[in-house]
């Protein structure tokens, strides 16, 4: 990982059977964080699922680094990344409440605070530079947040000098991608490797990559490419949100770069069954089921202000129903493979049909309080406020 970072694959089908899942493809490393056991037997498994919260998942930017990350004044219409000057108490006083609200983030918190000397503010500026590559941002704090704390609500504090400050939504979801990047220290779970093989899957191109070259078969098929193994995948994808109703962050890029979301549900209907082979019987292997599943996760914005969004001058398309922001977006993939199930009904491996696939899933639990280390961030414990269903 590099600074204040991580966000962000041609396979064919090859006739090889799947494998079992073990070790880091294990689903039964996601038990912790759901308190049961995973539900292997697959007519014990619902087909869709949907989280009982739709305030999860909620959608926002990823804090790009080369624009300042929490730091850049968003709603401003003059946000000057990396130049603008840090007010005094005196200024701060005499500002308009419009005024204010064109601070960033990280500003706001130091207001609150009656931090003066700005510190949350200087710590993410002296992380960060104008020279970053355009992913680079916190996806992951993102995507965790978003996956486990409800969308938060606008709130407004006074600080000890009489200071009003406002925390429009964005800010608060700020905050909280901040501090679940570096300071969540729940229990940690994930299913499969990171695959660092420059390149990308069909389907999963984006043109600010410019031209990738696409990976050799022999890159595709390392063990860390290779996963995260399918019937892993769907066992995690079903019992998190069909069985539990709990998000879970998957990286949705193939190959090297990461691009985390939050799950919000999933739809998977039965094609057919696949020849089992006497192979696969030998391995325990007693039924091959070819399925087709759509997982839908919460998709992060660009920086753009809501008051432009409001007012049309931003091509904004939702395709899904909102979480009760007016610049909420969801997107889907569609995957095809094969579930490997054993003679007792339980799915014990899985074998990938599509090119795009996820890389690995992980999720942590919620933190039951916000923390000041290594981020100062404890301030959020008054600051968040879960929005009204």
């Amino acid at each position: 990982m590099k600074k204040f970072v991580v966000c962000v694959a041609l396979i064919y089908g090859v006739n090889v059977h799947a494998e079992r899942y073990t070790g880091i493809n294990n689903p039964m490393n996601f038990n912790q964080i759901m308190g049961s056991k995973m539900v292997t037997r697959l007519s014990e498994i619902p087909n869709n699922g949907r989280l009982n919260d739709i305030r999860l998942g909620w959608s926002e930017t990823y804090w790009p680094s080369n624009r300042g990350g929490i730091a850049y004044r968003w709603n401003s219409p003059d946000p000057q990344p990396f130049k603008y000057k840090l007010n005094t108490l005196r200024e701060l006083k005499s500002m308009s409440e419009t005024e204010l609200s064109y601070l960033s983030p990280a500003e706001l918190y130091d207001i609150s605070q009656s931090d003066y000397n700005y510190t949350l503010t200087k710590k993410v500026l002296s992380k960060i530079t104008a020279r970053d590559l355009w992913w680079e941002g916190i996806c992951h704090g993102w995507a965790e947040a978003a996956a486990n704390y409800p969308e938060p609500a606008k709130v407004s504090l006074t600080n000890k000098d009489g200071v009003k400050v406002t925390f429009g939504s964005s800010d608060v979801k700020a905050l909280l991608a901040m501090h679940d990047a570096y300071n969540s220290l729940g229990y940690y779970s994930r299913v499969g490797e990171r695959c660092d093989v420059r390149g990308k899957a069909p389907g999963e191109e984006d043109a600010r990559d410019g031209q990738l070259p696409i990976p050799t078969e022999e890159e595709s098929n390392l063990p860390k490419c290779r996963d995260v193994n399918a019937g892993a995948f769907h066992l995690v994808l079903t019992n998190m949100i069909g069985i539990h109703s709990r998000s879970f962050v998957a990286d949705i890029d193939r190959y090297n770069d990461v691009w985390n979301q939050p799950i919000v549900s999933y739809s998977t209907s039965i094609v057919g069954e696949e020849t089992v082979s006497p192979e696969d019987r030998m391995s325990g292997v007693e039924r091959r089921v070819k399925v087709s599943t759509k997982m839908t996760y919460g998709e992060e914005l660009q920086f753009e202000s809501p008051e432009r969004v409001a007012r049309g001058e931003i091509n904004f398309v939702s395709k899904e129903p909102v979480t009760g922001t007016p610049h909420q977006a969801f997107r889907f993939k569609i995957y095809d493979y094969i579930l490997e199930i054993d003679g007792s009904g339980n799915v014990i491996g899985g074998e990938w049909i599509s090119a795009s696939r996820p890389d690995f899933l992980w999720g942590k639990k919620r933190d039951e309080r916000f923390l000041n280390s290594p981020i100062p961030l404890a301030g959020l414990n008054a600051i968040y406020r879960p929005a009204r269903r």
